[in-house]
């Protein structure tokens, strides 16, 4: 790969971390500075800087006698980041519909980022657009214990909605699936606004956990 130069390490960032999240670079892989480097076609330091970058994301993770490699998560951790989602997301939704009127065109203009990425068929975008939609409902809860409690959990999640990818029938439904629950929310209906938030986030879960259990398996 080539035309690097501008913003490089930035650039080389963005690179590793589209591969991460679509899915290129598998759970657990090791990441190797020289090997990537000969890919990128660029020097070992900005992909030094890089891997720094992502382990702060929660991508990868490093250690002393395995070196650098692809973050992954055991079944348990899964179920364990699910159920936490699941306790909260619903309880910020629902103070962000009974409380004051929250302006939503933040959740409009990051929908239409959504859309946009799903039009050109990138996952990747896709993929950091969703997050940046429900991040935003935390924001606009007005609940800061809510947020950090997200914040703590966001990068597992990012693992976990990478398996998500091959559950969707096309990249399409992630666009329509997130414009329905930022109509119900909308709606000003507490009880269908919650109904609606446990539902979208709980649909793959079984399929999620049963996918988490089968690598956990062919890895044994």
């Amino acid at each position: 790969m080539t035309g690097l130069s501008p913003g490089l390490g930035d650039t080389v960032t963005r690179r590793l971390r589209d591969a991460i999240l679509s899915g290129a670079l598998r759970d657990g892989e090791r990441l190797v500075e020289r090997d990537l480097a000969a890919t990128l076609e660029v020097s070992r330091g900005p992909v030094r800087d890089a891997l720094r970058q992502l382990a702060t994301e929660g991508l990868v993770v490093s250690e002393s006698r395995r070196g650098t490699r692809v973050a992954s998560l055991t079944p348990e951790d899964g179920e364990e980041i699910m159920a936490i989602r699941e306790a909260i997301e619903p309880l910020a939704v629902r103070y962000l519909v009974t409380g004051a009127e929250p302006p939503y065109e933040s959740l409009h203009r990051l929908l239409d980022e959504l859309r946009t990425a799903c039009e050109r068929g990138d996952w990747p975008g896709a993929v950091l657009a969703d997050f940046a939609l429900h991040r935003q409902l935390y924001v606009l809860c007005g609940r800061r214990r809510l947020l950090r409690l997200w914040e703590g959990i966001n990068a597992p999640l990012l693992h976990i909605f990478r398996m998500n990818l091959g559950l969707y029938e096309s990249i399409e439904q992630v666009h329509a699936n997130h414009a329905k629950l930022v109509a119900d929310i909308e709606s000003g209906d507490p009880v269908r606004a919650e109904r609606a938030i446990r539902e979208h986030i709980t649909h793959f879960r079984p399929q999620l956990l049963d996918l988490m259990q089968d690598r956990a398996r062919g890895e044994d």
